[in-house]
């Protein structure tokens, strides 16, 4: 394998991306004259032209373009794994990304556990579930919520307690009531983005005269748990993200059936996150608590 220079491939990527000899020289602790001639060099190993040189400023020939768009996340890689090899040099930072129902009803609750803990780490949240490059876009872990399928990334399951529905007590106070899931004709089900989650809950436990396609959409589990203690209706969700809300009373589970589904919450992160002990720290409370989670559920 024949690669360029790293050196000529840092002052053409700075250069481009700024598209200016001098920022990218000043960035880089260069003279202008260095960064060319890094740049010429480059142009001729490739053997192409990177820029239209003009009097006054420099433009991307189209070979450049392509070029820079192609390099610049492999050299943000590279740089965000120097930093992850130094260890602990640097900000005491740990970068989470995740959806803002896991966020709100299962990571927060527990996170001062955490802190507790490891007092000189700062966790910062961020709420997203876009696709995302983890090392180019500087983030040490994931929680997504799907089949666990990342190539190339380290994966864990964290959350996977079964499906159960969960309502206001005050649901349970009309006359109506809900002595059997076939009640539930006669009331408001809940739905986030994963509707088709109570079709097979009612399918499960032999509810075929409930029509599971009627009832509002929230864009995540936060809203359905949020409208589910406003008394709006009946949830289906996980109980690891209700378990505050259950032990305080103000939720309940009218039904003792669950049912397992093959969606959950997994920790994803690149493996170069473990070279921080820092992250080698946090993964390890993470999997603790979400193992506790798993033996209280099964032992219920």
């Amino acid at each position: 394998m024949r690669l360029p220079p790293l050196h000529a491939l840092v002052c053409f990527e700075r250069a481009g991306r700024h598209m200016s000899i001098k920022t990218a020289a000043e960035e880089l602790h260069l003279t202008p004259a260095a960064v060319s001639q890094q740049v010429s060099k480059l142009e001729g190993v490739l053997g192409v032209p990177l820029f239209a040189r003009g009097p006054r400023r420099i433009a991307l020939t189209d070979a450049g373009r392509l070029y820079l768009h192609a390099i610049h996340p492999a050299l943000r890689q590279i740089e965000q794994a120097t930093e992850r090899v130094r260890q602990d040099q640097g900000p005491n930072v740990i970068t989470v990304t995740c959806t803002s129902g896991f966020a709100m009803q299962w990571l927060l609750p527990r996170l001062p556990r955490y802190v507790e803990r490891d007092p000189g780490v700062d966790v910062r949240i961020s709420t997203t579930n876009r696709k995302m490059d983890l090392l180019v876009d500087g983030i040490d872990f994931a929680v997504r919520h799907g089949l666990g399928r990342y190539p190339g990334l380290e994966v864990e399951k964290l959350v996977d307690d079964r499906l159960t529905p969960v309502c206001s007590p005050s649901l349970l106070l009309v006359p109506r009531g809900l002595s059997s899931p076939l009640d539930l004709r006669d009331f408001t089900l809940l739905h986030d983005e994963h509707r088709m989650d109570w079709d097979m809950w009612l399918k499960a436990v032999g509810a075929n005269d409930v029509d599971a396609n009627v009832g509002p959409i929230f864009v995540d589990s936060n809203g359905v748990i949020e409208a589910a203690l406003a008394g709006s209706g009946i949830a289906l969700v996980r109980l690891a993200l209700v378990e505050e809300e259950i032990a305080a009373g103000r939720l309940v589970a009218p039904f003792h059936t669950s049912v397992a589904t093959p969606i959950a919450y997994y920790l994803v992160y690149d493996g170069t996150a473990m070279l921080q002990r820092r992250n080698r720290r946090f993964r390890d409370w993470l999997v603790a608590e979400a193992e506790a989670d798993r033996r209280e559920y099964v032992t219920d």
